[in-house]
């Protein structure tokens, strides 16, 4: 499925740019523009889902990511700034009074640096993540039998995430604003489950490309202040040791992500979204299982 989802994913990025109906060719500028209307760009945004889509996933009622974060600067035109988020990921599954099973915690702070590049344009920024995840439960890893105790049990670890990203403009077409990120995942030996050693990847290569679109009216061909459109498209391969799975091993190893997401013109803070992705479960003991499901929901909208 991985490799239809790329060829979907990249159209649909095309698709993005290319949707337009006005002609001015300058998008709004204001101070935000630059360093902190980047790094907003730069979270994860917050969704919930209509059920659990589909694909090969239990049945859900919804899946819910609720990812607040706070910005601290010193200043509207510092080079330095950081974010503090209390981000949780919980499912409901369609059973029984509806349990909502182990979520993941994964409180996090990133701090940014702003670079020049060599004509003293501000496009380039490092920023360096310190997340920690798990399910807060206590029971044992495995089952009697050697499987994981995905109801209840012990899920801890913690990560720096180190990498760079691009706001410059490179589709050729007005009115759009372009994200490129691109880090190394590394998950420390410090407060780990050590039952995840040999199933779980500790070193992870990250990859994402966003595309923020503006449109316009169609009656009075003015471009909307704020992007409507936003197109995502997210990579991750994960080495180390995990099970059986050899160096190439793309089933195993690589995980895609697609979401096109649209804002309608009755909804300022809300976006619709559609997304298919085909990877590794990233719900805390549900890691070995193998996902491919497509699915809809509600997406927060922050980016202005």
């Amino acid at each position: 499925m991985y490799k239809k989802l790329l060829v979907l994913s990249l159209a649909g990025l095309w698709f993005t740019a290319l949707f337009a109906v006005a002609q001015d060719t300058h998008m709004p500028e204001n101070a935000e523009n630059s360093f902190f209307r980047t790094i907003r760009a730069n979270q994860h945004d917050s969704y919930i889902t209509l059920g659990g889509g589909l694909g090969n996933r239990e049945p859900l009622i919804f899946e819910a990511f609720i990812a607040p974060y706070f910005l601290l600067r010193t200043s509207d035109n510092s080079r330095w700034g950081a974010t503090l988020s209390p981000a949780i990921l919980l499912r409901m599954y369609a059973e029984e009074s509806f349990p909502v099973r182990t979520p993941s915690y994964m409180p996090q702070v990133t701090f940014y640096r702003q670079l020049d590049d060599e004509q003293g344009r501000a496009w380039q920024y490092v920023f360096l993540s310190l997340v920690h995840h798990s399910n807060g439960q206590d029971d044992r890893f495995f089952m009697e039998d050697g499987t994981l105790n995905t109801l209840s049990g012990d899920f801890s670890t913690n990560y720096l995430e180190l990498g760079i990203f691009f706001n410059k403009k490179l589709v050729p077409f007005s009115h759009t604003a372009e994200y490129f990120k691109t880090s190394l995942e590394y998950h420390l030996d410090f407060y780990r489950s050590r039952e995840l050693k040999g199933h779980y990847s500790f070193v992870r290569w990250n990859n994402s490309i966003r595309v923020f679109r503006s449109l316009g009216s169609l009656r009075s061909w003015k471009m909307q202040k704020n992007p409507r459109l936003q197109t995502t498209l997210q990579t991750s391969w994960l080495f180390g040791d995990m099970g059986d799975a050899s160096f190439f091993d793309t089933r195993e190893r690589f995980n895609i992500s697609f979401t096109i997401a649209y804002r309608p013109r009755a909804l300022s803070d809300v976006s619709v979204f559609l997304n298919a992705y085909s990877g590794k479960d990233y719900y805390n003991m549900h890691f070995q299982q193998r996902l491919s499901v497509v699915r809809v929901g509600f997406q927060a909208y922050a980016f202005r």
